[in-house]
């Protein structure tokens, strides 16, 4: 009987579930979609008892649509979205909605803990910048703001743990996702004490941390028999979604570049001990004992895309998303490299690595009446381009890194950005016909974690889709307009109004 394995993936706007076997072959997949709450201007939510019940839909209806032996499913391992957090009662029942990574209600408090502290105070020991992305500041909005709720908090915990409890009955977190909190000592691979004295927690409302790829015990057994697995099945932490995609994105030897495209963005890049930037511009987080990543994230990509391409597009052309969608990369291909002065600073919202800068707007700069919408999608997309080119040249400081990256994420469908992001990076652009990079990579741990793998990555090198081989001219073109993007992003922080 061959080895499979169940890979999750619960992210911010759906639950995925599949069974990939033992060569890293997808055999089966389900998705099932959900939407964000949101509750104000920069509040955003989700509820954890409704993501529950779509994970149990949705591996359920893997598990039976399969078509393959229940009995060769052997383990489940999970990617997941960072950065959330919410808290439980005593009974494991959520107090309050799920606060998400792109909420920043907590932006006062950590100012705040930068003013009393200052900046640096816990960086060099968590790797994390003090954000108001971290739950450690969002932890602290509740203490302040929803006291009879924090009260009652017998834990604060991700959507992960909140699933993982139902399985194996007890509270762990896999080191990514305790690194993504902001109070989780990256070196010593516990909780940091200073962090936790900081917000007025203790460890005991934290969950135990784990190594991604420590295993197991299915407890549950009610609950593995209404999913449909088989008895014995082992349960595998994995990770979140970001250092995953390094891994099932075939980014798993130190100094490959994995970048990803989605609704956020990100460039990052593991290694074999924990570096940090000493300008606290990227972030680092562990993965297992002897594993860490580091790298930077960008929280406008395929976001501020879809937002133009439904408020303004759609509207101008009159067509579905889809068509609008075709219609603006063909336009867009057609269009010159760095053709004008046309500039977008693309923070519609906070603005994340490399300058952890929440008061910056997305500007248009240079606009004219000669430029038309396409001129106008293009500069965005170019800004991300020119952001990742900081990102990349900041981890070129710390870490030897490959010539050739990985790109993966929604936006590595389109071409045109493909090639636009080799010009502006002066890089060779690899693209994958497996664009499935953060539940391939909990796949890895799932196989891993039941000795299928000897090490954290697939012994078969993954189908390349396509190559894209940076222009010269191109790219010198494109250095000149990334000096006035920086200039226009310099101006920007320094205006007050």
């Amino acid at each position: 009987m061959s080895t499979n394995v169940l890979a999750l993936d619960i992210g911010t706007s759906s639950v995925r579930a599949m069974i990939i076997d033992e060569e890293g072959n997808i055999l089966h997949r389900e998705q099932t979609r959900y939407d964000v709450i949101l509750v104000s201007k920069y509040m955003q939510e989700q509820s954890p008892g409704e993501i529950e019940k779509y994970f149990k839909d949705t591996v359920r209806a893997c598990v039976e649509n399969a078509g393959v032996d229940r009995q060769s499913i052997k383990a489940m391992s999970f990617s997941s979205q960072m950065y959330n957090i919410f808290p439980v009662d005593i009974n494991g029942h959520p107090l309050y909605h799920m606060i998400l990574w792109s909420d920043s209600r907590s932006d006062e408090q950590a100012e705040r803990l930068s003013m009393i502290y200052g900046k640096s105070y816990l960086y060099e020991a968590t790797g994390c910048p003090l954000n108001s992305m971290y739950p450690l500041s969002k932890i602290m909005w509740l203490r302040e703001n929803e006291q009879e709720i924090a009260a009652k908090a017998y834990k604060y915990i991700s959507i992960k743990e909140y699933i993982m409890e139902k399985i194996i009955g007890e509270y762990v977190v896999d080191y990514s996702m305790a690194s993504g909190s902001g109070l989780f000592n990256i070196h010593q691979l516990e909780w940091d004490s200073r962090a936790l004295s900081m917000i007025g927690i203790s460890e005991e409302q934290l969950s135990c941390p784990v190594s991604g790829a420590a295993v197991f015990e299915f407890r549950n057994q009610e609950l593995r028999e209404e999913l449909g697995l088989p008895s014995g099945i082992k349960v595998v932490p994995g990770g979140g979604d970001g250092p995953l995609a390094n891994l099932g994105s075939g980014a798993s030897k130190e100094g490959v570049i994995n970048i990803d495209l989605g609704t956020s963005g990100a460039a990052r890049v593991l290694t074999s001990v924990p570096v940090v930037d000493s300008e606290q511009r990227m972030w680092t987080y562990a993965v297992t004992d002897h594993m860490w990543v580091y790298g930077g994230i960008l929280s406008n990509v395929g976001n501020g895309y879809q937002w133009m391409i439904r408020n303004i597009a759609e509207f101008a052309y009159a067509k579905s998303f889809d068509e609008i969608f075709d219609v603006v990369d063909k336009k867009l291909y057609k269009l010159p490299p760095a053709c004008d002065d046309l500039l977008f600073l693309p923070y519609l919202i906070k603005c994340r690595s490399p300058y952890w800068d929440d008061k910056v707007k997305a500007t248009i700069y240079g606009l004219t009446h000669e430029h038309t919408l396409v001129d106008i999608v293009k500069s965005y997309l170019e800004s991300i381009g020119f952001d990742l080119f900081s990102l990349v040249n900041i981890i070129h400081e710390q870490v030897k890194i490959c010539p050739d990256l990985i790109l993966t994420g929604g936006l590595s469908r389109t071409k045109t950005m493909c090639q636009m992001l080799a010009d502006i990076l002066g890089k060779k652009i690899i693209t994958l016909n497996m664009a499935e990079g953060s539940i391939m990579g909990a796949a890895i741990f799932a196989l891993y974690g039941i000795g299928v793998l000897k090490e954290l990555s697939l012994e078969k090198e993954l189908a390349v889709d396509f190559v894209y081989q940076p222009d010269i001219d191109k790219h010198i073109s494109y250095q000149k307009k990334y000096v006035k993007y920086i200039r226009l992003r310099n101006a920007m922080y320094n205006i007050e109004l």
